[in-house]
């Protein structure tokens, strides 16, 4: 039984990282996180090596972890691991709050897609309640490709999160027209794009904005806010005991 829970939580956590890797996020930054991770790996792969016991690298020394002996070989493939999971966390977080960037990747890894300036129908600006409150928008965008019309209705095309906590109907209310004005300019100021396959474009790709720097639109906003927040508290608690003890100090020295 043991065995049969391990397989499904094995089987649970690579589902996970296949929709994350290959559905969510482009798996181009997984290759890049790849590279990444290779070339931060070789220069220190001696200091790896060196802090396990400042052993030659070419040397298997055995080590008890968990009551099993492990080997230099599988302790550096697993600093690897680590190394590679660091590289795409930041990488996915480097585009997740540029949308320009993410749009010239896009660009450079697809050369032979052609780029057109769509129509947008039904701009509509909602609410996402829950533990985790953000405004989003929804559109429909119609573009002309060999003489015919092709469109496609997006959800939550870009959201926007607020750092401080939202209280209220009325803070709700206030990121929603925010969100909205902002797609509206972008609109206006012909930043929407869509790139299609001349081949076949019903494979085309949507872009709202053209900001080097948007992290308001990015999950990373929202949960920096948490861990600000709790910053603060665990400074004012810091700065209360601090107080706190010199107050008994001075009262002592009286």
């Amino acid at each position: 039984m043991k065995i049969f829970w391990n397989i499904v939580q094995w089987l649970v956590v690579t589902g996970f990282i296949i929709v994350f890797v290959f559905v969510i996020n482009s798996y181009h930054y997984l290759i890049y996180a790849l590279i990444a991770a290779f070339l931060l790996y070789f220069p220190l792969k001696e200091i790896i090596v060196g802090r396990l016991g400042k052993l030659d690298s070419n040397r298997k020394v055995q080590y008890e972890v968990n009551g099993k002996p492990v080997s230099t070989q599988m302790i550096k493939l697993s600093a690897f691991v680590v190394l590679l999971a660091l590289a795409y966390i930041v990488i996915v977080t480097i585009f997740s709050v540029s949308p320009y960037l993410e749009r010239k990747e896009f660009r450079i890894t697809h050369p032979s897609w052609v780029s057109v300036m769509p129509s947008i129908r039904n701009l509509s600006s909602n609410l996402q309640g829950g533990k985790t409150k953000y405004a989003y928008i929804d559109l429909e965008y119609q573009f002309t490709a060999d003489g015919q019309s092709y469109g496609q209705k997006i959800v939550k095309a870009e959201k926007l999160y607020s750092f401080l906590p939202i209280w209220g109907k009325q803070g709700l209310e206030k990121i929603r027209i925010e969100l909205l004005d902002r797609a509206s300019r972008k609109n206006t100021a012909n930043e929407y794009i869509v790139f299609y396959n001349p081949d076949n474009p019903k494979q085309n790709k949507f872009f709202l904005a053209n900001d080097y720097f948007y992290p308001q639109g990015a999950w990373l906003y929202d949960l920096l806010s948490v861990y600000f927040i709790l910053f603060l508290f665990i400074m004012i608690i810091v700065l209360l005991f601090r107080t706190k003890n010199r107050i008994s100090v001075k009262n002592q020295i009286i």
